[in-house]
């Protein structure tokens, strides 16, 4: 049978066990630092506790999604509120990273205001996480996911590589995600 143990819960001692992942080490017994299954690798003596749900942790590699916030000439600035397949925000609280213009598409961007707009929501990749966040769309299911008209602000609809509103006709460009309007994430995003 699979043991679950909470956060502080006692695993055992130094004496029986080498301390692990997620596990702290208090005069020499053993603590689960988290919720989680405890494994024992029985070759190697060593306890470990698996947890039941990681944290959502920005790290490099991770698909996040954001809000565009700030256009600059070499930058957009992007409120990251949500990694993907995480149910809940981000450790920490919402955090803002950058998406360098040379980062936004495969393709030379000439100007940033052609491949996004403040207030559209982005699916990115993290390439750095500290000191500071750093983003990419530069793949086919990274970019926009969501966009509203910049006239009538109703939601963008896709047709090839063009964004149309059905409302007043207008067309739009953006670095579009292959999968546009397929936002997968739980979180609520607040723009």
């Amino acid at each position: 049978m699979d043991r679950i143990a909470v956060p502080g819960e006692f695993l055992g001692t130094i004496e029986e066990y080498v301390p692990g992942h997620n596990v702290i080490e208090i005069d020499g017994k053993i603590f689960s630092s988290v919720m989680g299954k405890v494994e024992i690798n029985e070759k190697h003596m060593m306890i470990n506790v698996k947890p039941i749900q990681e944290l959502p942790i920005l790290k490099v590699g991770e698909i996040v999604y954001g809000v565009v916030q700030e256009l600059y000439n070499e930058f957009a600035l992007v409120t990251v509120v949500s990694i993907e397949g995480f149910e809940r925000e981000i450790v920490g609280g919402r955090q803002d990273g950058i998406i360098h213009i040379s980062k936004i598409s495969e393709k030379y961007v000439d100007e940033i205001g052609k491949m996004f707009r403040i207030g559209d929501i982005v699916r990115a990749k993290v390439i750095k996480a500290k000191p500071s966040l750093q983003l990419t769309t530069a793949e086919p299911h990274l970019g926009v996911v969501k966009a509203l008209c910049m006239k009538c602000r109703s939601p963008l609809k896709r047709e090839n590589n063009i964004l149309y509103c059905e409302r007043c006709g207008r067309k739009e460009t953006r670095k579009i995600a292959v999968d546009y309007g397929n936002i997968k994430i739980k979180v609520k995003i607040k723009p």
